[in-house]
């Protein structure tokens, strides 16, 4: 933990955006401090089949992110902060605990690689106290390579979105200049510790990654170059293509992003995955 703890110690360097803010003092870039702010906890079951199951997945919101999507779907968690509370990791520990009684398949972090360090220790102590289902890191993929790597031993699946392949539209619509790559790289260390998913007899994922990418109106290209680097690399991917774009928070003022997606856009998209030959994984369709 060790390791961890200095990135944040006195100079933030935990995230890619290496704000270097002493959140033991201000907020950095990720609006958050250096102590765990959640913003609720509840079985989900509005993931993919393999994460919620029939019981639900164990998921806890934390406030906050680490990138500044204009479009965020989440955004009065992740943007505004409205509505949060700061825990302990032995309070967080106690929550992943309450979530496993309750019958949930999993533990599923949301919007966690700002707070990965404390984090990390919470899940020490709920091991020690008897938590047995695996870990679910959900990410924007954001994320250092090298954490990554030091997680092989925490988490269990990815859920990891690849939101683009231009590095011009990760700027405008998300704040940060070398997404693409970031995210690559992490992907990459995803698949390199955890390999591609397996689930078990009942179809519930117990180790691996499944690669999300929600398609945004007018920038086909942007997801024909996502799809096209996965398959390229992960040949075997469960991929999650997501259609359900909606112009929320600040979207409706950039003319490109401020309605839904068309009809004739995610047809394009289909023709795409059938081109490519991509079947594994799920298509969620708004239409």
């Amino acid at each position: 933990m060790e390791y961890l703890d200095n990135l944040v110690k006195d100079s933030c360097i935990l995230c890619p955006r290496e704000c270097k803010v002493n959140r033991n003092l201000h907020n950095g870039l990720c609006k958050t401090r250096n102590k765990l702010e959640i913003a609720s906890y509840n079985l989900h079951f509005g993931e993919e089949p393999p994460i919620s199951g029939k019981n639900g997945s164990g998921a806890i919101f934390f406030a906050g992110c680490n990138l500044s999507c204009v479009y965020c779907q989440n955004y009065p968690i992740s943007q505004l902060k409205s509505a949060y509370r700061t825990i302990s990791t032995e309070e967080l520990a106690d929550i992943m605990i309450k979530l496993q009684k309750r019958g949930a398949h999993n533990i599923n972090l949301v919007t966690p690689t700002h707070f990965v360090h404390l984090i990390c220790s919470a899940i020490e102590i709920a091991k020690d106290k008897g938590l047995s289902i695996p870990i679910v890191y959900n990410t924007s993929s954001y994320d250092k390579e090298d954490i990554i790597y030091y997680l092989k031993d925490y988490v269990d699946i990815y859920l990891a979105d690849l939101k683009y392949s231009d590095n011009n539209l990760a700027k405008r619509f998300s704040g940060v200049s070398n997404y693409v790559e970031t995210a690559k790289k992490a992907i990459i260390a995803m698949f390199k510790t955890k390999g591609d998913l397996i689930v078990n007899r009942d179809g519930i994922a117990q180790r691996g990654v499944i690669i999300r990418h929600l398609v945004l109106p007018k920038s086909i290209d942007n997801t024909k170059n996502v799809l096209k680097w996965i398959h390229t690399n992960f040949p075997n991917a469960c991929l999650s293509l997501m259609s359900q774009y909606f112009p929320a928070y600040k979207a409706e003022k950039f003319n490109d992003i401020k309605s839904r997606l068309n009809k004739k856009e995610w047809s394009t998209v289909l023709d795409m995955l059938d081109n490519l030959h991509i079947s594994n994984g799920f298509i969620q369709e708004a239409y």
